[in-house]
């Protein structure tokens, strides 16, 4: 038998070496990505002397420029989609002189498409049918911003093959749950923080609507209101310039026009706004209406895969069948065109679309979505409240002609207002709507409609459209946290008992002295019995070191008694809205009872916290502590 010589050996060991040294170097960012290259750009970006930063906004820029690309093949696929399923059957019909009867045969092809959608999802991407804006909503409260990163080529998809074949779904909501799953992609890789994998995140949504609808400062919003939940300034930068680039990618290829051609829009009277706070109330009722038949209508499918009485791939057929015998007297409802808000925009639309577009579109939405199909809720609310604002508009100006403007005006502010409340993100639509339109005449009636049906969908129903699935499975989100994780920690598990403490008649210049000489930069300030007073930040500290007598103050003099004040019954969940929305370091914990301060609760402390304690929590929000 041949034996390794000494020799042999060592140069075996030595093999072994350089091996293990080469996993080492390429083992975080994959062989084509060596580590030395990370090092040498890192090394650039230093001498360059940038604010940390400023690299970020590049991969925002990445992330931004990847995703409207996307938005542009998606859109492109849709149409060859439809012109091959739709354009070649309605062909052929012409050239044999049977053009008229082409239209009984719509149903096969949305249910074709189903039957595709479904045979790819049971064997080749292998995933039950799900809510996409949803998931990416989860991913950011309870899963650290990550989404699994080859999602964006199943959903583009999936979603392509839905919407152009005539689903009743809309291509606004899969083209920003493939930018974000592009931008958690590109933060898993270069293993950022949570912090910055939550930011990319709302990049690549915030980019992906922005170049659907070709507005940038809605993208924006919509990332910021909607997906995140974050109004903080450490993550709009980023999203503004992912979104603007997303933008200008899209503008390149598909051209700078508005998404809907609305005609001239003037408010007419004052009196008007009367009208729009109305159609803002009729709006809200729609949207809770839109919300409940759309999960009626997917409990129903949901029962039925359960009962296992049919293969599940053929599930999203029967939906796309049944949308397409809606589709033969309703055109409007299919998800590829935007035709049918075009002419109730321009108030040319017939009372008989108007009637059937509105109380079908929800209906048609739930078939496709529900039934496994894919497609977005964004553009289908959109539907239902133009043909809502359509038939308000027509109706009132009939009544009060000479003070009211056209039925078109309505239309589009209706459009807004339902999907606002669909959404519960009014600040979303307004912009959307601004920009989409260049209008600045339409801002102050959607301003009124918008916040208004966001209002009554609230009061009415508790659930929005994503909020509902998540809460189904036991995951409550606000503020871009868990909130059914958080509001299940007491306060006292991040409660802190060392900090700086002032009495109310300490002197100025103690505090300027202590200052100097600590590193906290937030101070508390209590009473002799040890009785909250109020605390002492940078900001106080910066008046008191500008002024140039500050003999004589005490710390009850420029302490800040307007902040928020926490107990010890008080839940993590509190603290951590308190610190999304304000720009807090450190808060009081206070005794109910006496009002003596018992602590405090730190911003890094309370987040770091909550984060360790997600990883306890199972999938569907229950602890497995």
């Amino acid at each position: 038998m041949w034996r390794f010589s000494n020799q042999n050996k060592a140069w075996k060991r030595k093999a072994l070496v350089l091996l293990l040294q080469f996993y080492r170097k390429t083992r975080n960012f994959g062989i084509f990505a060596p580590e030395f290259i990370k090092l040498t750009l890192q090394k650039f970006l230093i001498s360059l002397n940038l604010n940390q930063d400023v690299p970020f906004l590049f991969v925002a820029i990445a992330v931004g420029w990847g995703t409207g690309l996307i938005a542009v093949i998606f859109h492109d696929l849709i149409d060859f989609v439809h012109f091959i399923f739709f354009g070649s059957l309605k062909g052929s019909f012409e050239l044999t002189g049977l053009g008229e009867y082409w239209m009984f045969l719509i149903p096969i092809l949305p249910a074709a498409g189903g039957l595709i959608v479904g045979l790819y999802n049971t064997y080749i991407a292998k995933s039950k049918p799900g809510h996409g804006l949803a998931a990416v909503i989860k991913a950011v409260a309870q899963n650290e911003g990550k989404l699994p990163r080859w999602d964006w080529l199943h959903r583009t998809f999936t979603s392509v093959i839905s919407i152009g074949t005539g689903g009743g779904g809309g291509r606004e909501a899969p083209i920003a749950q493939v930018g974000a799953i592009i931008g958690s992609m590109v933060g898993q890789i270069l293993r950022f923080s949570p912090d910055r994998m939550r930011t990319l995140l709302g990049c690549g949504a915030a980019a992906g609507l922005a170049s659907v609808f070709n507005a940038p400062i809605g993208g924006v919003m919509f990332a910021i209101e909607v997906i995140l939940g974050d109004f903080t300034v450490k993550t709009f930068s980023p999203i503004v310039v992912a979104s603007v680039i997303g933008t200008v990618v899209s503008r390149s290829f598909l051209g700078n026009s508005p998404t809907f051609q609305s005609p001239d829009y003037t408010l007419v009277s004052n009196i008007e706004l009367i009208f729009y706070f109305i159609l803002g109330v009729l709006s809200g009722f729609s949207a809770v209406a839109f919300i409940k038949v759309f999960y009626i209508i997917e409990e129903k499918f949901i029962e039925l895969r359960e009962r296992h009485t049919l293969p599940p791939w053929a599930i999203p057929a029967i939906g796309g069948l049944l949308t397409g015998v809606i589709g033969i007297w309703f055109p409007g409802v299919f998800g590829y065109t935007y035709e049918v808000i075009d002419k109730a925009v321009k108030g040319t639309e017939s009372w008989t679309n108007l009637i059937g577009v509105y109380v079908f579109k929800p209906i048609t939405a739930g078939l496709t979505i529900g039934s496994g199909g894919s497609g977005g809720t964004f553009a289908p609310a959109m539907k239902m409240g133009a043909m809502l604002g359509g038939m308000f508009g027509s109706l009132v100006h009939f009544i009060f002609p000479t003070f009211t403007a056209t039925s078109g005006a309505y239309a589009l502010v209706g459009m807004g207002a339902v999907t606002a409340g669909v959404m519960r993100a009014p600040l979303t639509v307004i912009l959307i709507l601004f920009e989409v339109t260049g209008k600045y005449e339409i801002v102050l009636p959607i301003m009124f409609a918008a916040v208004t049906a966001t209002l009554i969908a609230r009061v009415s129903y508790r659930h929005s459209m994503e909020t509902y699935v998540l809460e189904k499975e036991g995951v409550r989100v606000g503020y871009g946290i868990a909130l059914s994780v958080a509001e299940n920690i007491s306060i006292l598990e991040v409660l802190r008992t060392n900090f700086v403490q002032f009495s109310e008649v300490t002197r100025a210049e103690k505090i300027i002295n202590i200052f100097h000489n600590t590193s906290d930069t937030t101070y508390f300030v209590t009473n002799e019995a040890g009785g909250f007073r109020g605390v002492i930040t940078l900001d106080e500290m910066r008046l008191l070191l500008s002024e140039g007598m500050i003999a004589g103050l005490i710390a009850e003099d420029f302490c800040n008694k307007e902040v928020p004040v926490l107990y010890e019954t008080s839940r993590l969940d509190e603290a951590l809205k308190y610190f999304e929305i304000g720009d807090y370091d450190a808060l009081p914990v206070v005794s109910k009872k006496t009002n003596k301060l018992i602590g405090i609760v730190k911003h890094d402390t309370a987040f770091a916290y909550y984060r360790r304690q997600l990883k306890f929590y199972s999938e569907d929000g229950t602890s497995f502590k």
